[in-house]
């Protein structure tokens, strides 16, 4: 193994298109709302959380995920647990 082959041994990039599974659990920002829905946003992945209020937008969140569609990287969420405002 060469030394940059060492170097970088178990780094990879990020994608801008994440996907998840029904029934995981994460942590982001509401970043807007549109249509009675609050709308979580993650690179171009967008998962939307019915029942909320506009006043969450900018609003740090934990969410699980209930369906996700991996072709067109969208999915629904129920809110946990609001964690309050911060930077990006």
């Amino acid at each position: 193994m060469s030394r940059l082959s060492a170097f970088l041994e178990g780094w990879s990039f990020r994608t801008n298109k994440p996907t998840y599974s029904a029934g995981e659990e994460i942590t982001a920002f509401v970043t807007g709302y549109e249509n009675g829905a609050g709308i979580v946003r993650i690179g171009d992945t967008i998962i939307r959380l019915d029942a909320v209020t506009p006043d969450l937008v900018d609003t740090k969140i934990r969410l699980r995920i209930e369906e996700f569609d991996e072709n067109d990287h969208v999915g629904t969420a129920t809110l946990l647990e609001e964690l309050g405002g911060g930077a990006f």
